[in-house]
């Protein structure tokens, strides 16, 4: 056991190490809490279901409507770093007045203070356990954590699916907010 008086030039420089690691996390998570925000008040593309070209629509505060997309909703979402720069990942849910909802990932990333949308992922086949939809993210050592759930069987499902951010997907549109 290592004992540092509370007078001594080491004990001095263990607190300011402490203090500045502290600062920096709380830092990091303010900047996170940030980028997840402006992610709920950002513009997202939503994915054709045919093969007329994908839309950017605005949201505002997760949510988003038209005539021809009666609900749309941002309801999972985590920030941190993904290849070294801030990003958030939202679950992005919505209908188009039919019976069925449909859902996709988007990444964000932040640029010159903006979160910018980047890319589209649709994992539902690809969650495993009979996971339906996402119902949780994490961000964790460069990677993507997408927690299924199964609604119908009210099943949370604690394996995730894991993927980087190189399978998001460009949006199929020529307006690139």
């Amino acid at each position: 056991m290592c004992s540092l008086r509370a007078t001594s030039p080491a004990a001095a420089i263990l607190a300011s190490i402490l203090a500045a690691a502290a600062g920096s996390s709380e830092a990091s998570n303010k900047n996170e809490r940030a980028i997840a925000q402006q992610t709920k008040n950002a513009y997202a593309c939503i994915p054709s279901l045919a093969d007329s070209p994908d839309r950017m629509v605005l949201f505002k505060d997760g949510k988003y409507n038209s005539p021809s997309i009666p609900f749309a909703e941002m309801r999972a979402i985590a920030s941190g770093k993904l290849d070294g720069r801030m990003a958030a990942v939202t679950e992005i849910v919505w209908n188009t007045g039919g019976s069925g909802n449909w859902e996709i990932v988007a990444l964000y990333r932040q640029m010159n203070g903006k979160v910018v949308w980047q890319g589209v992922y649709w994992p539902a086949a690809d969650l495993p356990d009979g996971g339906t939809m996402v119902g949780s993210i994490e961000i964790r050592q460069n990677k993507i954590h997408l927690y299924g759930e199964d609604p119908v069987h009210a099943r949370k499902i604690s394996k995730p699916l894991v993927v980087t951010s190189s399978v998001f997907e460009r949006c199929r549109t020529t307006d690139r907010r």
